[in-house]
Protein backbone atom coordinates (compact mmCIF):
# COMPACT_ATOMS: atom_id res chain seq x y z
CA UNK A 1 0.00 0.00 0.00
CA UNK A 2 1.45 3.27 -0.80
CA UNK A 3 -0.76 6.53 0.66
CA UNK A 4 0.57 9.91 -0.51
CA UNK A 5 -1.03 13.29 -1.65
CA UNK A 6 -1.74 13.86 -5.68
CA UNK A 7 0.41 16.76 -5.62
CA UNK A 8 3.45 13.72 -4.92
CA UNK A 9 2.19 11.49 -7.32
CA UNK A 10 5.38 12.19 -9.33
CA UNK A 11 7.86 10.52 -7.14
CA UNK A 12 6.48 7.13 -7.78
CA UNK A 13 7.45 7.30 -11.85
CA UNK A 14 9.06 4.25 -12.25
CA UNK A 15 7.03 2.19 -9.79
CA UNK A 16 5.31 0.44 -12.33
CA UNK A 17 4.14 0.64 -16.26
CA UNK A 18 0.94 1.35 -15.57
CA UNK A 19 1.72 3.93 -12.75
CA UNK A 20 3.55 5.55 -15.24
CA UNK A 21 0.70 6.26 -17.64
CA UNK A 22 -1.78 7.08 -14.98
CA UNK A 23 1.01 9.88 -13.80
CA UNK A 24 1.48 11.55 -17.53
CA UNK A 25 -2.79 11.11 -17.87
CA UNK A 26 -2.70 13.06 -14.73
CA UNK A 27 -0.14 15.71 -15.51
CA UNK A 28 -2.92 16.39 -18.82
CA UNK A 29 -6.08 15.77 -17.28
CA UNK A 30 -8.75 16.70 -14.45
CA UNK A 31 -9.81 13.56 -12.93
CA UNK A 32 -12.72 15.37 -11.61
CA UNK A 33 -13.95 16.28 -15.06
CA UNK A 34 -14.39 11.98 -15.71
CA UNK A 35 -17.95 11.24 -15.91
CA UNK A 36 -19.10 8.19 -13.62
CA UNK A 37 -18.93 5.14 -15.36
CA UNK A 38 -15.69 3.67 -16.44
CA UNK A 39 -13.42 5.83 -18.70
CA UNK A 40 -10.06 4.48 -20.58
CA UNK A 41 -6.62 5.87 -20.22
CA UNK A 42 -4.60 3.40 -21.68
CA UNK A 43 -7.30 0.78 -23.22
CA UNK A 44 -7.43 -2.07 -20.39
CA UNK A 45 -4.41 -1.48 -19.31
CA UNK A 46 -5.39 1.70 -16.87
CA UNK A 47 -9.02 2.82 -16.53
CA UNK A 48 -10.69 4.74 -13.75
CA UNK A 49 -13.57 3.80 -12.66
CA UNK A 50 -15.62 6.75 -11.71
CA UNK A 51 -18.75 6.19 -8.64
CA UNK A 52 -20.57 8.27 -6.68
CA UNK A 53 -20.86 6.12 -3.30
CA UNK A 54 -21.96 6.57 0.38
CA UNK A 55 -19.40 5.60 3.00
CA UNK A 56 -20.83 2.69 4.85
CA UNK A 57 -19.69 0.52 8.12
CA UNK A 58 -17.50 -1.75 8.56
CA UNK A 59 -19.88 -4.38 9.54
CA UNK A 60 -21.43 -3.38 6.32
CA UNK A 61 -18.48 -4.22 4.17
CA UNK A 62 -15.83 -7.19 3.12
CA UNK A 63 -12.17 -7.38 2.00
CA UNK A 64 -11.32 -6.76 -1.53
CA UNK A 65 -8.36 -8.32 -3.77
CA UNK A 66 -7.44 -8.17 -6.81
CA UNK A 67 -4.97 -10.74 -8.93
CA UNK A 68 -3.92 -8.74 -11.91
CA UNK A 69 -4.62 -4.98 -11.51
CA UNK A 70 -3.73 -2.72 -8.31
CA UNK A 71 -6.18 -0.09 -7.56
CA UNK A 72 -5.45 3.63 -7.24
CA UNK A 73 -8.16 5.12 -5.39
CA UNK A 74 -8.76 8.83 -5.36
CA UNK A 75 -11.41 11.05 -3.20
CA UNK A 76 -12.32 14.03 -5.53
CA UNK A 77 -15.40 15.37 -2.79
CA UNK A 78 -15.78 13.64 0.29
CA UNK A 79 -13.90 11.55 2.84
CA UNK A 80 -13.51 8.10 3.54
CA UNK A 81 -11.90 5.68 5.75
CA UNK A 82 -10.41 2.23 4.57
CA UNK A 83 -8.58 -0.53 5.71
CA UNK A 84 -6.31 -3.05 4.69
CA UNK A 85 -5.40 -6.66 6.25
CA UNK A 86 -2.15 -8.63 6.90
CA UNK A 87 -3.52 -11.36 8.47
CA UNK A 88 -4.93 -14.92 6.71
CA UNK A 89 -8.13 -14.11 4.94
CA UNK A 90 -11.22 -16.57 3.98
CA UNK A 91 -13.00 -16.03 0.90
CA UNK A 92 -16.31 -15.23 1.24
CA UNK A 93 -16.90 -16.82 -2.40
CA UNK A 94 -15.49 -17.48 -5.43
CA UNK A 95 -12.78 -15.52 -7.03
CA UNK A 96 -14.03 -14.23 -10.21
CA UNK A 97 -11.37 -14.12 -12.77
CA UNK A 98 -13.81 -12.25 -15.47
CA UNK A 99 -14.00 -8.99 -12.87
CA UNK A 100 -10.29 -9.84 -10.89
CA UNK A 101 -12.06 -9.54 -7.98
CA UNK A 102 -12.96 -11.43 -4.62
CA UNK A 103 -14.06 -11.10 -1.55
CA UNK A 104 -12.52 -12.26 2.13
CA UNK A 105 -12.92 -11.82 5.67
CA UNK A 106 -9.96 -11.55 7.68
CA UNK A 107 -9.68 -14.46 10.48
CA UNK A 108 -7.69 -11.47 12.76
CA UNK A 109 -7.57 -7.77 12.77
CA UNK A 110 -4.89 -7.30 14.87
CA UNK A 111 -2.77 -6.38 12.21
CA UNK A 112 -5.13 -3.99 10.05
CA UNK A 113 -3.87 -0.78 8.75
CA UNK A 114 -6.37 1.91 8.44
CA UNK A 115 -5.77 5.31 6.93
CA UNK A 116 -8.48 8.23 6.07
CA UNK A 117 -8.17 9.76 2.07
CA UNK A 118 -9.94 13.32 1.61
CA UNK A 119 -9.72 15.66 -1.91
CA UNK A 120 -6.10 15.56 -2.96
CA UNK A 121 -5.16 12.51 -1.35
CA UNK A 122 -5.03 8.66 -2.70
CA UNK A 123 -3.96 5.36 -1.95
CA UNK A 124 -2.57 2.46 -3.91
CA UNK A 125 -3.77 -0.95 -3.38
CA UNK A 126 -1.56 -3.73 -4.84
CA UNK A 127 -2.19 -6.95 -6.31
CA UNK A 128 -3.81 -9.44 -3.59
CA UNK A 129 -3.58 -6.69 -1.27
CA UNK A 130 -6.55 -7.16 0.84
CA UNK A 131 -8.31 -3.71 1.26
CA UNK A 132 -11.85 -2.51 2.45
CA UNK A 133 -12.62 1.19 0.96
CA UNK A 134 -15.35 3.79 1.19
CA UNK A 135 -15.40 3.34 5.16
CA UNK A 136 -17.42 6.10 6.92
CA UNK A 137 -14.36 7.87 9.26
CA UNK A 138 -14.42 7.30 12.73
CA UNK A 139 -16.67 9.66 14.71
CA UNK A 140 -19.06 10.64 11.24
CA UNK A 141 -22.34 9.29 9.86
CA UNK A 142 -22.40 7.66 6.28
CA UNK A 143 -22.18 10.45 3.88
CA UNK A 144 -21.39 10.83 -0.09
CA UNK A 145 -17.96 10.31 -1.61
CA UNK A 146 -17.35 11.24 -5.20
CA UNK A 147 -13.98 9.13 -5.92
CA UNK A 148 -12.04 7.05 -8.56
CA UNK A 149 -10.69 3.99 -8.74
CA UNK A 150 -8.37 3.89 -11.00
CA UNK A 151 -7.26 0.00 -12.59
CA UNK A 152 -3.85 -0.21 -13.27
CA UNK A 153 -2.77 -3.47 -14.85
CA UNK A 154 0.49 -5.19 -13.29
CA UNK A 155 3.22 -5.19 -14.72
CA UNK A 156 2.89 -9.44 -14.73
CA UNK A 157 0.68 -8.62 -16.98
CA UNK A 158 1.42 -5.80 -18.97
CA UNK A 159 2.24 -7.49 -22.15
CA UNK A 160 -0.75 -9.42 -22.48
CA UNK A 161 -3.03 -6.33 -23.17
CA UNK A 162 -3.52 -3.41 -25.00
Amino acid sequence: MIIDSLDAIRRYQGFSKGIDVLIDWLAHNDPAALPVGSNPIDGDRVFANVMDATTRHEADALYEAHHRYMDVQVDITGVERFKTCLSALDPAGPFDEATDGGLFTARGEEDALEGVLGPGRFVVFLPDEPHMPTLVPEGAAPARVHKICCKVLSDAYWGESA
